[in-house]
Formats: structure tokens, sequence, C-alpha cells
């Protein structure tokens, strides 16, 4: 099977699901809107749908593909990412106003704004694989936004529940996460200014 060079990943699955038909990947939108087909290139973590095969076949004109890690893995390149959804729910995040879905929109709303929720963040984490309680990145930015604007929730209460060895206060600070980020919220970034925040408000 051959595929163009500005053809992306996503093409390439495509292509090889037509030789075989029993593999297994995930995909939607075709857009980096849905997050639904990210996985591991080479050692790292991207979206097939925006990942051209030039950009990572190399001189071997080889590209190496693997499941995203640290979420339940369903088969071949497909994951559960319901443990994300999961850890997100708890923060019982409101809907996007309106405007921000878009007018006349069937797209259901987002959890935390630019976030599409594709797992590239906790797959790339190193806390996560070595701790299944750990809140992840992804989630942890969902509570920053929260935290930031409220709309209605108690911001003090998402402090308070992100505030144990298993929620901010267990990530590394690698940067991993915000460094595969394919919507820059910059998941990273968002834990610090958490800790940052609890840290001002705390006597002594």
């Amino acid at each position: 099977m051959a595929v163009p060079d500005d053809a992306y990943l996503l093409d390439a699955l495509e292509a090889a699901e037509k030789q075989d038909p029993t593999l297994l990947f995930r995909h939607a939108c075709h857009h980096a809107s849905c997050g639904s087909c990210g996985l591991r290139v080479n050692g790292r973590e991207r979206l097939a749908c925006i990942t051209r095969v030039g950009e990572v076949a190399g001189r071997r004109r080889a590209v190496k593909l693997e499941p995203l890690r640290n979420l339940p893995l369903l088969g071949d390149l497909l994951v559960d990412h319901q443990p994300l959804f999961n850890r997100i729910e708890v923060l019982n995040l409101p809907p996007l106003r309106a405007e921000e879905s878009g007018p006349g929109s069937e797209t259901p709303p987002l959890r935390f704004e630019n976030c599409i929720e594709c797992g590239l963040c906790v797959s790339a984490c190193p806390v996560a694989g070595s701790d299944p309680q750990y809140w992840g990145p992804a989630a942890l930015a969902a509570a920053a936004r929260l935290v930031a604007e409220p709309r209605g929730r108690d911001a003090a209460m998402t402090l308070k529940l992100v505030d144990e060895e298993h929620g901010l206060w267990r990530c590394h600070g690698a940067f991993e996460c915000t460094e595969v980020c394919p919507a820059n919220v910059d998941p990273a970034g968002a834990i610090m200014g958490l800790r940052q925040r609890l840290l001002k408000g705390r006597p002594g």
C-alpha cells in the first residue's frame, strides 16, 4: 500500500482498512475538532487527521503507529476514552454558551472550551501511567477553566476537589501534556496556575 507524502495518516489508515477490514481505529471529523483519531506516531502523540505522511515517514519511508498510552486498549489503535470522560464529568462543567457552540450547531457542548478531549495529553503524561487515580492533565485543565470562569458553579468547591494527592500535587511539571496538545489548551500551565492560586490562599 502506497500513499503520497501530502496524504494524512488518517488517509493511510482508511486505505489500510480497505485491505484489512478488521483494523481497529477511530475517526470522525477529519479536521481536528473531534479528537477521536489520536494515536502515537513514532513515539509521539498526534492526531492522524492533521499529520501528513511526509512529516513522519523519514528516509526509510516507515511510520510506527501505536495506540495512546494510559487509556484502556480495545484493540489495534483503538483505546477507550471513558475514564477521561468520567473524570471530567466529576467537575459538573456548565455547557458552553449558545454563541460558543455556534448557531444551529448539533454538536454536543464541549466540556472545556477548546479542549477536544482527544486524550493525547493523558497518553504523554509520565504520571498518568504510574497512578491510575491521578486526575490527569485534561481534567485538571478543565478545573482551571471552571475556576477562572465558574458560570454559576462553585469555584471554591472545584479547587477543593482537585487539591489532593492525586490531583494538582501529583503533577511533576514535565509539560509533556502541553507539548502534544493540538488545541493549545496548555494543561501544564493551567495546573501550575491552580497551584499558585491555592498557595497564595494559604496562611504562612
